[in-house]
C-alpha cells in the first residue's frame, strides 16, 4: 500500500464509508507498521499489545455513546497517522538512491525498475530510488531519451534543475545546455512547469526554457532531430527548412538568416547522419531544394 492509498483509506473510515474488507485491509496494515516500527515507537509488548487492541476495538465497534466513540476515534487516528508514518518514512529510508552517469564517449541505456528506459548522452546523469514509492521521481544532468513505461497511477516526473517534466507514459528528449533546457515529444502526451508556469506538449513540439528569465518558449519540430545523438542516421520527411535551421543552431551553433520568411515553410526530405559535418548538411540541402544555402565568414547561413 502506499502512502497515498493509505490516506485515500483512513479517509473512507473516518467518513463512515469503508467496506469490511477495508477496515481488514487497514487492520493488516497497521499490524505491519507496528510490527516494523516496534523498536522506533513502542517499549514494551505489553505497551504494543494495548494500543493494538485500542485500535482494533474502535474500527471494530459498532455501538458505543457517540461522545466516547468520538474520542476514541481520535485517538486511535493520531496513531494510525504517527505508524504510518514512521512506516512510510521507515520504507524510504531503506530505498536506496542510485546514481548513473555516462562518462565514456559512448551513449548508455538504463533500465528502469518500473521497465522505463532511459538513453543517456555523454557527460549525463540520472538519480532515483530504486524503487519508486508513490510517484516516479528522477533527477537528470545533462541530456538523455526517455521511454517511459505507462502507468496512470504513478506519473512519471523528471527533474531538470528549474524545471518538471511530468508524463504517465511516452517518450521524450530533455537537454540541458547551459542557461536553456528543451523538451522535445516523441510521442505522447507531456507536461513541463516550474514553480509559476506549465505547457502541455505534443508529438513533435518542444519548449525552451530559459533559465534566467524563468519562460517558456514552444516550437514545432521534427522530433526525430533531437534523436541524431544517439542513432547513426534519421530521414525525415517534409520537414520544412525553419526546423532545419533550429536543428543547425541547436547543434552546430550557426544561425540561419532568411532573406524571405516564405523560404521557412519549404519543406523536403532529407537524410542526417550522426555528427555530419554542416557543410555536408548545405551540399544536400542545395541539391534536393529549390533553396540556396551558403555559409559565410561571419559563421552565418544565408538561405536565398
Amino acid at each position: 500500500m502506499t502512502e497515498k492509498e493509505f490516506k485515500n483509506l483512513l479517509n473512507k473510515f473516518l467518513k463512515g464509508k469503508a467496506t469490511k474488507e477495508e477496515k481488514e485491509l487497514l487492520i493488516a496494515f497497521e499490524e505491519r507498521a507496528i510490527k516494523e516500527t516496534k523498536h522506533a515507537l513502542f517499549f514494551s509488548d505489553l505497551e504494543k499489545s494495548e494500543i493494538k487492541s485500542e485500535i482494533y476495538s474502535v474500527i471494530k465497534k459498532k455501538t458505543k455513546s457517540n461522545y466516547i466513540f468520538k474520542l476514541s476515534v481520535a485517538a486511535s487516528i493520531i496513531l494510525l497517522i504517527g505508524l504510518s508514518s514512521m512506516w512510510f518514512l521507515k520504507q524510504n529510508n531503506n530505498s536506496k538512491i542510485l546514481i548513473v552517469s555516462n562518462t565514456s564517449d559512448q551513449i548508455k541505456k538504463v533500465l528502469l525498475t518500473d521497465g522505463s528506459v532511459v538513453i543517456l548522452n555523454k557527460k549525463s546523469a540520472i538519480k532515483y530510488i530504486d524503487n519508486f514509492n508513490g510517484t516516479r521521481h528522477l533527477d537528470l544532468e545533462g541530456e538523455a531519451f526517455f521511454n517511459v513505461k505507462r502507468n496512470e497511477k504513478k506519473p512519471f516526473i523528471v527533474k531538470t534543475r528549474g524545471i518538471n517534466t511530468k508524463v504517465l507514459g511516452t517518450s521524450f528528449n530533455i537537454a540541458d545546455n547551459d542557461s536553456i533546457i528543451s523538451v522535445t515529444v516523441a510521442t505522447g502526451l507531456v507536461k513541463v512547469y516550474d514553480a509559476n508556469n506549465s505547457v502541455l506538449l505534443k508529438p513533435n513540439e518542444q519548449t525552451r526554457y530559459k533559465i534566467t528569465s524563468k519562460s517558456f518558449r514552444n516550437r514545432n519540430i521534427a522530433h526525430e532531430l533531437t534523436a541524431l545523438w544517439f542513432k547513426e542516421t534519421t530521414s525525415l520527411k517534409k520537414v520544412s527548412m525553419e526546423e532545419l535551421a533550429g536543428f543547425i543552431k541547436s547543434n552546430y551553433n550557426i544561425e540561419v538568416k532568411f532573406l524571405n520568411n516564405d523560404f521557412k515553410r519549404v519543406q523536403m526530405s532529407i537524410t542526417i547522419k550522426r555528427n555530419e559535418n554542416i557543410e555536408s548538411i548545405i551540399d544536400q540541402i542545395n541539391y534536393i531544394s529549390e533553396l540556396k544555402l551558403t555559409l559565410n565568414k561571419n559563421n552565418m547561413i544565408e538561405v536565398k
